[in-house]
């Protein structure tokens, strides 16, 4: 049996349950019974519950409210527990950013019974497995797919890019962004106001574009925007990421036929985290906007996720500290925020890998 308390971050939950999805026969989910966290407790729990379904699980999952500030009601969940459980040694209690003092309570009165405690520590992907006698560490071996994540938190994934399309044009999609890329952005203008005024000026990256079988008439969204995304992903593809999705739209639904549609170029998966490049192919950009955009929909994503944004500005990267600058404001609140906005990587290269492996703890 898994005991799982919800605290702030819900999604902090599943990475323990994914790890042991296999051996739960029974999943009580525990929250705190006020009116404000009811809707995010039932999210949670209908997520696991199609997950159980899609997975072929066969696993009781258990809406449980609780006062959280009431010792009697934390006793009265003890009594079910223990009634629930085939033994006190088969119950296993996540306390992973749990609500503290229930998770105090359930350790003080069922630890010597032989029950045990959990705890996920996001910044290893490990778990702290206390028993009476005893703690140790183990690391994650299961690791989630990005598919797998929204499903967890009840997100829809609507739609995503071919990442095949990448592979199939690899060769031309480096030439054209390394070797031709001030022909592509004349193109670019003129794919963008569809006109072939300035045609003579960009044969190259032309042809390269009819190699891969895209239509500058039909297609302008792929080839002024999705190119970028997809040299961009090549970049990152290699370093080391669980799991990599390209053009993916997610839907969240706030009531039964409606629901919000967002867009994100590059969402990776490393160690049961999910991160996100968005990538910006312009100089021209409202950066305040733009840092306030995704302030707003980093927690959508993941409760400890990260970002960069990048764009085509000519300076990649500035001095943060220099207090002497003022354009530097919305860097700055980017970086609270856990979001890191750089120029164009076309001849930054390595400095934008080095930025992935760091920013989005690559090791």
């Amino acid at each position: 049996m898994l005991v799982s308390i919800l605290g702030d971050f819900h999604s902090s939950i599943f990475p323990i349950f994914f790890e042991f999805k296999d051996s739960i026969d029974t999943h009580i989910v525990v929250h705190d019974d006020a009116f404000s966290e009811q809707s995010k407790s039932n999210k949670v729990i209908t997520s696991l519950k199609q997950f159980s379904y899609k997975n072929s699980l066969d696993i009781n999952t258990q809406d449980y409210k609780i006062d959280e500030d009431s010792l009697a009601s934390i006793l009265k969940l003890i009594e079910h527990i223990k009634s629930t459980a085939n033994s006190l040694e088969d119950i296993y209690i996540n306390t992973t950013d749990g609500l503290s003092n229930i998770g105090v309570v359930l350790g003080a009165k069922l630890l010597d019974s032989g029950a045990k405690l959990l705890s996920y520590d996001m910044y290893e992907n490990s778990y702290n497995l206390t028993s009476r006698d005893s703690i140790y560490t183990k690391q994650l071996n299961s690791k989630m797919s990005i598919k797998e994540h929204f499903l967890f938190k009840g997100l829809k994934v609507a739609d995503l890019e071919d990442k095949e399309f990448a592979h199939k044009y690899e060769p031309y999609i480096r030439d054209l962004f390394e070797n031709h890329y001030d022909e592509f952005v004349i193109m670019k203008r003129d794919v963008t106001s569809s006109t072939k005024s300035n045609q003579h000026q960009y044969p190259n990256a032309l042809e390269l574009i009819k190699r891969m079988n895209l239509n500058v008439k039909t297609q302008q969204k792929s080839i002024t925007g999705g190119l970028f995304e997809f040299y961009t992903y090549l970049l990152v593809k290699d370093l080391g990421f669980d799991d990599i999705e390209i053009g993916i739209v997610i839907e969240d639904a706030f009531s039964n036929n409606t629901s919000v549609r967002n867009e994100f170029d590059l969402l990776l998966m490393k160690d049961n985290h999910l991160h996100m490049i968005e990538c910006k192919f312009t100089k021209n950009i409202d950066m305040q906007a733009l840092v306030y955009k995704y302030s707003s929909l980093i927690n959508l994503i993941d409760d400890d996720g990260r970002i960069i944004i990048l764009t085509d500005k000519a300076v990649y990267s500035h001095d943060l500290y220099d207090s002497t600058k003022l354009g530097l404001e919305h860097h700055r609140r980017a970086l609270v925020n856990k979001i890191l906005v750089r120029g164009s990587i076309l001849k930054n290269k390595n400095g934008f890998i080095d930025d992935v492996k760091s920013y989005l703890n690559l090791h």
